[in-house]
């Protein structure tokens, strides 16, 4: 049951200082001390609409986990919460339903974007629905444009693959080139193609997120079986998906045999920024092609990867600085959610656009030529913010920017 014992909490109000939430609202409700608050008195599957609207109102970004004196999970228990949760609550139901019915059924899935990819590929560059979907402007581009990649189910070159590929939904369906990119990222560092097993699909994060518990143990089910047949380690270009499959062993643990299959899963997994800068490490002789003209670059960080238990921000800074000519520079006021959160921006519009806004200030200030980073959802809603304005900085995922010095 998501109930935490009285007295828990502090109620010192860390937490407070780092929700992005609260911080674009100042209602003490939404903070994670005043949700846990609620949960200390109240069951969730007795909720009432106000009490269900204010546990869907979080983003699970982890900020409050981060800050807590007293090391207390907020996200954990408030997924706990949602799960317990008879009521539907947040915007646009019905088209939620539907993002998580595809993302559960990758065939469902597979079988829409064949059919939408041509139409998409289509759209011309100011398009408001390339903006929707995250797909990237034409004609722009930091470094060369990358060669054509070979069909998926081309045969592997003689020499057998050192790692295993999971890139997620986005980079499979939508936006293929960034699965593209780390794969010939991967080859240049490890001499040959990475393996994609087919049957992988959806990491089940935005299932998880909903409350819908079964949908997203059948996901994590799906996808340790999809990678049981090697024990290759598994390169992840999306950090939404790397976290979510690092949850694998937790998800799975009403059940030892699958727990233990999800631990071994998890202890293969390999994020993009480290896999990269540990071949670049290993490699001393190797170096970035320089810029032909100087350019300026923020990284956004992945609230998954900022907040996680061993945080991953070194890394993709470490790899930026190594390309000549190309500035590294930080926001103001440091790293900011971009309010995506999964569906949230789906289910709470109006708090998403708050939070991103409060990101894109940052930018404005900085003045970057390019924002970069590894997570498909932060990805696209950073663009949609941003829009195809020749005078905002470019989109553009960490994978897509290095393969074009390879």
């Amino acid at each position: 049951m998501a109930k935490i014992e009285a007295g828990q909490c502090a109620k010192c109000g860390a937490c407070t200082v780092v929700c992005p939430v609260f911080q674009v609202t100042g209602r003490e409700s939404l903070s994670a001390r005043g949700r846990l608050h609620l949960l200390e008195r109240l069951d969730p599957a007795l909720a009432s609409a106000a009490y269900a609207e204010i546990l869907s109102q979080c983003l699970l970004c982890g900020a409050c986990r981060s800050v807590c004196s007293r090391g207390l999970d907020p996200p954990d228990l408030f997924l706990a919460g949602r799960k317990r949760l008879v009521r539907r609550t947040g915007r646009q139901a019905l088209l939620r339903a539907i993002t998580r019915k595809a993302l559960g059924n990758p065939a469902l899935l597979a079988t829409i974007a064949s059919l939408g990819r041509p139409l998409l590929d289509r759209l011309p560059a100011d398009s408001g629905l390339r903006l929707r979907l995250g797909l990237p402007a034409e004609g722009w581009h930091l470094s060369p444009a990358l060669p054509e990649t070979p069909e998926e189910n081309a045969a592997q070159p003689p020499s057998a693959p050192a790692l295993a590929f999971f890139p997620g939904c986005y980079a499979t369906h939508l936006h293929r080139e960034i699965s593209d990119a780390t794969k010939k990222i991967a080859a240049r560092f490890t001499g040959t193609r990475p393996l994609k097993p087919e049957e992988q699909g959806c990491c089940g994060l935005a299932a998880e997120n909903a409350g819908d518990s079964a949908t997203a143990k059948r996901l994590a089910r799906r996808n340790i079986s999809a990678f049981a047949g090697n024990s290759l380690p598994i390169l992840t270009s999306c950090a939404s998906c790397y976290s979510q499959l690092r949850r694998y062993p937790e998800l799975l643990a009403d059940n030892p045999e699958w727990q233990a299959k999800a631990k071994a899963f998890a202890d293969r997994l390999i994020e993009f920024s480290n896999f990269v800068a540990q071949a670049m490490a290993a490699e001393p002789a190797f170096s970035m092609p320089p810029l032909p003209t100087p350019r300026t670059v923020v990284y956004h960080d992945p609230c998954h990867l900022r907040f996680a238990a061993n945080p991953i921000t070194a890394a993709p800074r470490e790899i930026l600085r190594s390309i000549p000519g190309l500035h590294l520079t930080e926001l103001a006021n440091g790293s900011q959610c971009c309010g995506q959160g999964g569906l949230f921006h789906l289910a709470q519009p109006e708090l998403a656009e708050k939070i991103r806004s409060r990101l894109l200030d940052q930018l404005a200030q900085a003045e970057p030529d390019l924002v970069t980073t590894t997570c498909s959802g932060c990805l696209i809603h950073i663009q949609q913010g941003l829009g195809h304005n020749p005078g905002h900085p470019e989109v553009q995922h960490l994978a897509l920017l290095l393969a074009g010095f390879l």
